[in-house]
């Protein structure tokens, strides 16, 4: 965590009932917000989500609010409104790169903005900032100014108890934060409303890997033609509703390999649904360029 942040309100809250996020396209998931709560608590940055319209939706009105500094410049200065636009100029500008860019607001706090994408369309904005470098200046910019509006150093003194990292650890924390968005969006927590239609069928399959589902029972499942539901998992999955079927069963396979040494190649193809041992060891070589045995010896080598 920084060196300081007092000001900032990072007391673990109990209890906190999380709202599910909807752009026009999008489900985010309410696990979003908690993860951006925890990271938040460990490091003391603030992190704000914005939909692809650039309104923030999270955190709300009644959330975690902006550290002390920032809304003294926000309201006793009056600067809302360029502190928007900038947060709107830095969005088109990650846009523009298709990747998290980080830079110095005007009044002097880090802040970095990372455009979202899932199955290629924005889904929205994720910004991590109010907090400084300490090779950066210990002054404000806007220091002066208010000492001689108001003859008082107070907007100074919450510059300095604002959270600090040193260069070095900021980079690392950013690094950590692409990784973390990553894993947010590999996991679906982020997806196209779409995805909703077909992930009672996905969690079925994730739930039995032992047992094959038709394409008609998914169909009924989801209470949808068979042609849909092989146009939304061709759209959500990049994979015809067979082949994400047969992945999602071949990666239960592997995991099973790597983290059962002792079990049989037989047992484990088995409780994936393939009842012949031969045509497992055929399918799995296709998926992993290697016979289930060498894949184990080769994880069992690794370690």
């Amino acid at each position: 965590m920084g060196e300081n942040c007092k000001d900032m309100d990072i007391s673990i809250k109990t209890c906190v009932i999380y709202p599910m996020l909807t752009t026009l396209n999008h489900t985010i998931s309410q696990k979003v917000a908690e993860v951006f709560d925890l990271y938040t608590e460990l490091h003391g940055a603030r992190i704000s989500f914005f939909g692809p319209d650039r309104k923030i939706l999270y955190p709300d009105a009644e959330g975690r609010t902006n550290c002390s500094y920032c809304r003294m410049l926000r309201g006793e200065l009056g600067l809302e409104s360029c502190c928007r636009e900038l947060d709107r100029k830095m969005m088109d500008a990650a846009l523009q790169e298709s990747e998290m860019i980080s830079y110095t607001c005007h009044g002097g706090m880090r802040e970095a903005v990372s455009p979202l994408f899932t199955e290629g369309q924005l889904a929205g904005f994720v910004m991590i900032g109010q907090f400084r470098s300490r090779s950066a200046s210990e002054t404000s910019p806007y220091a002066e100014k208010w000492k001689q509006t108001r003859g008082n150093n107070k907007l100074q003194q919450a510059f300095e108890k604002s959270t600090v990292f040193p260069e070095e650890k900021i980079e690392m924390l950013l690094a950590m934060f692409s990784q973390l968005l990553e894993l947010i969006l590999r996991s679906q927590l982020i997806h196209h409303k779409d995805y909703d239609l077909i992930e009672p069928v996905t969690e079925w399959i994730q739930q039995h890997p032992e047992q094959v589902l038709s394409l008609e029972e998914a169909a009924r499942m989801t209470v949808r033609s068979p042609s849909t539901v092989t146009r939304l998992f061709k759209k959500m999955t990049g994979r015809s509703f067979k082949q994400y079927q047969s992945f999602f069963r071949l990666q239960r396979a592997a995991e099973l390999l790597k983290n059962q040494p002792s079990h049989p190649v037989a047992v484990i193809a088995q409780s994936v649904g393939f009842d012949d041992p031969l045509y497992f060891s055929r399918i799995f070589h296709k998926h992993a360029g290697c016979s289930p045995r060498e894949y184990r010896e080769r994880n069992n080598a690794e370690r």
